[in-house]
């Protein structure tokens, strides 16, 4: 795998892992032990896609539930 922002390339394990992204998806963080960036990684393919900066969500929304409760008439009394 090669790292997209200082482009330093070994096996995937050799990439800190951090978490799963979603539990749904191939989609992890993982670490580069070079430049210490955050990357999304898609383990079935073992590339890195993208570095990851604070507040982004390159794999999408979880599971599509955001804003239901929201849609929900409240009850009056």
């Amino acid at each position: 795998m090669k790292c997209p922002e200082c482009g330093f390339e070994a096996q995937v394990s050799t990439f800190r892992y951090l978490y799963n992204a979603r539990i749904d998806a191939s989609v992890s963080i993982r670490q580069c032990t070079q430049c210490q960036a955050w990357l999304a990684v898609d383990e079935l393919k073992g590339t890195a896609d993208q570095k990851v900066g604070p507040g982004e969500a390159p794999w999408g929304k979880s599971a599509g539930i955001e804003g239901l409760a929201e849609d929900v008439p409240s009850k009056s009394t």
